[in-house]
């Protein structure tokens, strides 16, 4: 079997099992403590892992999302979750089988909304994940 190389258009952003509409970006950040310690075992310092913290962010396009659609979370949506300060799942995947699926609870701790006098009008919405994050294969 080759392998295949992820498009960047294949991989999507989902705020409670709900595309978010009209992504044009999407990223997934983890990143580790390293606490570093010094005995006087050892020469120099040793890192140990500590804690880790993990985030998404999303850019897109502000468009409404289509009249009773259940499938999509357009800006007002984010921007409604956002202001309740609710807690939401997301995950970060194609969707096709065989491909690996990055779930995690998080808060959305920003969101932006730019207009330009020329050009679109788009969104920033990043998210901070509370707790653990899974990796795993779409089945």
């Amino acid at each position: 079997m080759a392998s295949t190389i992820y498009k960047g258009k294949d991989l999507r952003l989902k705020a409670d099992g709900k595309v978010i509409y009209h992504a044009t970006e999407c990223t997934f950040s983890s990143s580790m403590k390293i606490e570093s310690i010094a005995t006087k075992d050892t020469n120099g310092e040793v890192g140990v892992p500590s804690n880790l913290s993990w985030s998404m962010t999303s850019k897109g396009l502000i468009a409404n999302k289509p009249a009773g659609s259940t499938t999509h979370q357009d800006v007002k949506s984010l921007l409604d979750l956002h202001k309740a300060g609710t807690e939401i799942e997301l995950s970060f995947t194609t969707g096709e089988v065989g491909d690996i699926i990055i779930t995690g609870n998080a808060f959305i701790e920003s969101a932006s909304l730019g207009a330009p006098v020329e050009g679109n009008t788009s969104f920033d919405a990043s998210f901070k994940g509370n707790g653990d994050y899974t990796v795993e294969v779409v089945a």
